[in-house]
């Protein structure tokens, strides 16, 4: 269990969801803090997104979250490191030995599991899986970071691409209720079963999905 203490003076804070097509990156920032989790594929949309979000001056993340080596979430990572300066580099504790662009990223500081958290003034993001079971699992989607951002008046879930049988394990360990959703699997069949979403019950669900060859978002999701 580790603790991580980002220590600036808080502010209030925003939250982004890129529009980066077949994959996700979302961005925390609390003003003089910055986290970004996941840099979805390699278009550039997420690198202009955090251009967009930060202003062309800031060139400094504190910290950057992959939540599993899939190239839709780990792609645009290559440009963002390039374009900014990075505290620390932070995954799940898995790798992707066979993808190239995998290979440039730099190598990470940590890797957060179940029971680790990070704090920010007024505001906590637990990590809530991947328990050491599922960091074992041969799917690297279901050995994804899950953060559950806590604030005042603010629950947002970010579920990575984590599949129901993940879901279920939250879902008796947990207290499972968030404002925001950021959708699992990129609304999949495999995910975001019927008695996780009623005991969530998201005012606002996100989905970063694209044009590619899989159903996405599955029509029953």
């Amino acid at each position: 269990w580790r603790q991580v203490m980002v220590v600036a003076r808080p502010t209030t804070p925003n939250f982004y969801f890129f529009d980066v097509g077949q994959g996700d990156s979302e961005l925390l920032n609390f003003g003089p803090v910055q986290i970004l989790i996941d840099g979805g594929p390699p278009n550039g949309k997420a690198l202009k997104g955090i251009e967009r979000a930060l202003g062309m001056e800031d060139r400094y993340i504190d910290l950057v979250i992959l939540t599993h080596p899939h190239l839709d979430h780990f792609g645009g990572l290559v440009d963002i490191m390039d374009r900014y300066s990075v505290g620390k580099f932070i995954t799940d504790g898995t790798e992707n030995k066979t993808a190239s662009a995998y290979k440039s990223l730099r190598k990470p500081d940590m890797a957060l599991g179940e029971g680790d958290t990070i704090t920010y003034g007024d505001y906590k993001l637990s990590v809530l899986a991947p328990n050491v079971t599922e960091r074992a699992d041969p799917d690297p989607n279901k050995a994804s970071v899950v953060l559950l951002l806590e604030g005042p008046e603010t629950r947002i879930l970010y579920a990575g691409d984590m599949h129901m049988e993940n879901e279920e394990r939250l879902r008796k360990e947990y207290k499972m209720k968030a404002d925001v959703l950021k959708v699992p699997h990129h609304g999949s069949r495999f995910s975001s079963s019927a008695a996780f979403l009623k005991e969530l019950q998201p005012k606002v669900a996100v989905i970063g999905v694209g044009k590619t060859s899989y159903a996405f978002p599955e029509p029953g999701v």
